[in-house]
């Protein structure tokens, strides 16, 4: 009885009054933030998220930015506005001040501007950046490197720290028993630690505090292996192996190292980076617009759509056309909504009143195409045509929204499941699947449909090479099972034959028809390298020197004094400013005075060799001390 009460206080919660507060858009270089939140408020959002991407793209330079899904944060001005709109867990709103929301056409952030600090939209940010890269990594690995990066702090235009200590997180791990490392790697979506309060906040503490160690500690010694153990994650290999292959011990040495490097500690190392150029935004440059009512709307009911929360959504999206009929966005959404309750009939007629207000939205047009799709498979249009119209009707839609989108990952795969029910154009599907995947190699739905184009077309050997290596990264349990059944149907069946010579004799000593192996998995996206998540120092080309700064004089540029195994050198540089500085050490979290230091700080420095000795400092490296 609490619970049906709950549902029904939050159906009460979600009429749209919200909506009817002054709703702003910002639209930066990279993000749309919206929301009912004060524009000074929306725009620091907006401002938060383009600087952590630019020094994302610095420290990360091998990650795709570019998703083949765009990418909306709402935010809102309080948690009582908030509340309606969040996930529901037994009835009840989830205990969060933010979340990520995926989807085939669009990807949600949505916030509540009473958060304390900007790292939870950094967090959710971590996970749209790995969602379609990554598809293989575990779920504490996606955890752990959520939380730490998500500690990303401007301290300069051009100076940026990653890797602070969370508060909570240490005061959990000083109060509570440590998983072994063992059930940490085995939790899964469906786990109690990830899903029970009571036993989330040790998996979330430990997750970040073994990545940041992997990364940040032991003067990054285990950052390489680190990524390769990643690595050999996604391509599906066994996690004990892989454990012992790439760090070459056991859990428990490694348990034990990081239990002391959490029991030793009072101060964290960071990773501190000067950059060659400002990468602070000025939210002067931030254009601002203000949202109708109708607008306000239909972004509340899009979430809530991809939400699965179809009864709300409904409610926002009438309330949406019933203020501006012309809506387009919302004709859209409104038609997919009927697509979801199984109204294919008014579905189609909305949605085709969409494509043809706005026929250069790809959005419209794939969704045009996708609900012709799904009303010809369960055979529900009570209209009736010729088979091959609607065929060549749903392919056109389709291929226009690849024109339009070229990144666009669900037009391809519509085009590929039309062309595999029809039996015909199967290269063509081969082709526009592997473009899709190359845009999302984390999408296994797309892997496991490319498979199935294998089958249609009697490539058996293919399918069963893509199949394999699903069957060993997926993460969803739905894929993991139609995976498990394909191969399964997939068999090779070896005939059972008894051939008689003449004499009536049996040749014992024929070999039986052997079974073609399948050949080394040929798409690239599938051997994803996850050392593309673990931060990489810019690639400079020079020579390097390990040692303790000894002087450093700021007359004339910068001249770094460094004393090492091989004796005293001095760098010197006309340019300070193009230097990189990065840091690995809590010894070393500001700004570090002129003069001479004794007994001297640890560092690391790549320089260019000058021709008469000496050379210029290029990348500047702040390490633990031995």
């Amino acid at each position: 009885m609490k619970k049906a009460l709950g549902v029904v206080l939050l159906c009460l919660l979600i009429q749209p009054a919200y909506a009817a507060d002054k709703w702003l858009s910002v639209r930066s270089k990279n993000f749309v933030v919206l929301g009912n939140a004060s524009e000074p408020d929306i725009r620091r959002v907006g401002r938060y998220l383009e600087e952590f991407r630019s020094a994302f793209a610095m420290m990360f330079p091998r990650v795709d930015q570019t998703s083949s899904v765009p990418t909306t944060i709402i935010v809102f001005k309080n948690e009582e506005s908030f509340r309606p709109y969040k996930p529901v867990n037994q009835g009840q709103p989830a205990n969060t001040v933010a979340f990520f929301q995926p989807g085939e056409d669009m990807n949600y952030i949505a916030v509540s501007e009473v958060m304390n600090s900007p790292s939870v939209i950094f967090h959710e940010f971590v996970h749209f950046l790995t969602r379609e890269g990554s598809g293989g990594l575990p779920v504490w690995a996606r955890e752990g490197l959520a939380e730490c990066y998500s500690t990303f702090e401007m301290t300069k235009g051009n100076e940026f720290t990653l890797g602070r200590a969370p508060e909570g997180h240490i005061a959990t791990l000083t109060e509570k028993a440590f998983l072994p490392l063992k059930t940490l790697f085995s939790v899964d979506y469906a786990s109690p630690y990830y899903n029970e309060q009571s036993k989330q906040g040790i998996f979330y503490a430990e997750s970040w505090a073994l990545t940041h160690y992997l990364i940040l500690g032991a003067d990054g010694k285990r950052r390489s292996q680190f990524a390769q153990f990643l690595t050999a994650l996604a391509k599906g290999e066994p996690v004990d192996d892989s454990f012992a292959e790439a760090f070459q011990t056991d859990y428990g040495t490694i348990q034990d190292e990081l239990r002391d490097y959490l029991r030793k500690r009072n101060t964290w190392p960071t990773m501190k980076v000067t950059s060659r150029e400002n990468i602070q935004i000025d939210v002067r440059s931030i254009r601002t617009t203000t949202l109708s009512e109708a607008e306000s709307d239909y972004y509340l009911g899009d979430l809530l759509l991809h939400m699965n929360r179809l009864g709300d959504a409904e409610t926002h999206l009438k309330n949406a056309l019933t203020k501006d009929p012309n809506l387009v966005s919302a004709q859209a959404s409104f038609g997919i909504l009927q697509v979801r309750q199984r109204k294919y009939d008014e579905a189609v007629t909305a949605l085709k009143k969409a494509v043809e207000a706005d026929s250069k939205n790809h959005i419209t047009n794939y969704y045009y195409a996708y609900v012709l799709e799904l009303a010809e498979t369960e055979g529900t249009l009570t209209s009736q045509s010729d088979f091959a119209a609607r065929y060549e009707t749903i392919r056109t839609y389709a291929k226009k929204a690849i024109e339009l989108a070229p990144r666009f990952a669900e037009a391809y795969a519509l085009l590929a499941r039309i062309n595999m029910y029809a039996g015909e154009n199967l290269d063509e599907s081969e082709a526009m699947l592997k473009k899709a995947i190359t845009a999302a190699p984390g999408r296994h739905d797309l892997q496991l449909l490319l498979a199935q184009t294998y089958l249609r077309a009697e490539k058996t050997a293919d399918a069963r090479s893509v199949l394999s290596s699903l069957e060993r990264v997926a993460v969803d349990p739905d894929i993991r099972k139609k995976t498990t059944a394909l191969l399964d149907q997939s068999e090779p069946r070896q005939a059972v034959f008894t051939e008689i010579l003449p004499g009536g004799t049996n040749d014992k000593d024929r070999s039986a028809p052997e079974v073609p192996l399948p050949p080394a998995p040929p798409p690239k996206q599938r051997e994803t390298v996850l050392e593309n998540l673990t931060p990489v120092v810019p690639a400079v080309e020079g020579e390097k020197v390990t040692g303790l700064l000894i002087l450093l004089d700021c007359a004339n540029g910068l001249t770094l004094r460094i004393r090492s195994d091989k004796g005293t050198i001095d760098l010197h540089s006309p340019q300070p400013d193009k230097i990189q500085f990065l840091s690995y050490t809590a010894d070393v979290t500001d700004n570090i005075k002129c003069g001479p230091r004794n007994p001297g700080t640890p560092v690391s420095v790549t320089y260019r060799p000058g021709a008469t000795g000496g050379g210029e400092p290029l990348v500047v490296e702040f390490i633990e001390k031995k």
